[in-house]
């Protein structure tokens, strides 16, 4: 079984750009997102996903993917706050990062830039419910 170290050790993917960001979080966290639809009744595949963050005014497109059988994408793992960044009320939320997602499914309305923060050493899950387009109408 890999360990929550090892899943988290070696080179950053993120751009150069992003040093400085990264450099000041130095926790990791882990996302999992979860599409379905009908009250969480279907998953949904094939629903593109892409984790952006806002960095100096500009924004990243960090990770993106697409959704399994079991509307799942997995284990993405991000830079948040060191844990014990966070232990007092004065620092609690201070330097956290929000991180935006978005989905996009041909068959379901987008959703754009929804708000997440992720912990360190946590999986936050985030589950979402897409609502179906109907035959013939726009975005």
């Amino acid at each position: 079984m890999i360990t929550y170290e090892e899943r988290i050790s070696g080179d950053s993917p993120f751009k150069p750009e992003l040093d400085s960001t990264i450099a000041q979080h130095p926790g990791r966290g882990s996302l999992k997102v979860q599409v379905s639809a009908a009250n969480q009744s279907f998953p949904i595949k094939d629903v593109f996903v892409d984790i952006a963050l806002l960095a100096d005014g500009k924004r990243f497109s960090l990770y993106h993917d697409v959704t399994d059988s079991s509307g799942i994408v997995n284990k993405i793992v991000l830079p948040c706050c060191a844990g014990e960044e966070n232990n007092s009320p004065e620092t609690a939320g201070k330097n956290e990062l929000t991180y935006l997602v978005s989905l996009f499914h041909p068959s379901f309305r987008e959703v754009v830039d929804f708000p997440v923060t992720v912990r360190d050493r946590y999986e936050t899950i985030l589950p979402v419910a897409l609502e179906p387009l109907m035959k013939g109408s726009e975005a």
